[in-house]
């Protein structure tokens, strides 16, 4: 009776742990890439991106980002990119965007990029990338 208790109390805690796996962890067993501050500034810096929740943001040089959120929303506020590499944003006009910091993985598996928190939760998943600001935000 005391290794099938012993047994049985292993397998709750390995299914505890497993259960807690971040969106973090996922992408890195799956050998994702966490990208560079350099990996980043490609993607955002002049550019416009559209996320999968609707959003559609333009990364303007100045630090200055602008959008329109999925029900036509429009939010602006400033990001960078810090040395480690990480796209971080705050001031927004809007109070559904909170100033907050990611990391960015490019997902092998879907092939985008996934801004994740610090939580290791993906926020936001990058499905368009275009040149410039084509919507004139």
């Amino acid at each position: 009776m005391r290794k099938l208790l012993t047994l049985f109390a292993a397998s709750v805690l390995a299914f505890t742990v497993t259960a807690c796996k971040t969106d973090e962890s996922a992408l890195r067993d799956s050998s994702s890439l966490l990208l560079s501050a350099k990996e980043i500034k490609d993607i955002f810096v002049g550019n416009t991106v559209t996320s999968a929740d609707g959003k559609t943001y333009y990364f303007d040089r100045s630090g200055v980002v602008v959008g329109k959120g999925a029900y036509g929303d429009k939010s602006k506020g400033n990001w960078n990119i810090t040395p480690e590499g990480q796209v971080c944003f705050s001031n927004w006009n809007a109070n559904f965007a909170p100033s907050a910091c990611y990391k960015v993985f490019f997902d092998n598996v879907s092939q985008q990029r996934k801004l994740v928190d610090m939580n290791g939760d993906v926020q936001f998943t990058v499905l368009n990338i275009l040149t410039g600001n084509p919507n004139n935000f």
